[in-house]
């Protein structure tokens, strides 16, 4: 998740340095006020995290991060029984494969 984290705060720096480049002025209170929100965001995240693994909890209710930390999580349904890593679109049809048999 951190690497997530990293990642989406990257962009608003992104979006500043293009600003920036651009010659853009902007009032200084729109920027501060957006640095500040950046700031806040990341201790928010920070504490949440903290907590949830002090009391032992998995911090999974981050927006969108999150959802793609557990997309990238690999699982023991990724492999074959011989340690293979299986496709998502041949374990779907497996899946699915399972579905018809369980109808007849």
């Amino acid at each position: 998740q951190a690497i997530f984290i990293d990642i989406a705060l990257f962009f608003p720096g992104l979006l500043a340095g293009l600003i920036g480049a651009l010659n853009l002025n902007f009032p200084t209170a729109i920027s501060e006020l957006s640095t500040d929100a950046i700031f806040v965001s990341l201790l928010l995240v920070l504490g949440y995290c903290s907590v949830s693994s002090l009391f032992g909890a998995t911090p999974d209710k981050l927006p969108f991060i999150s959802q793609a930390v557990n997309d990238r999580m690999p699982t023991i349904d990724m492999f074959d029984d011989n340690g293979r890593f299986v496709p998502r679109q041949f374990r779907e049809e497996d899946d699915g494969d399972k579905d018809k048999k369980d109808d007849k």
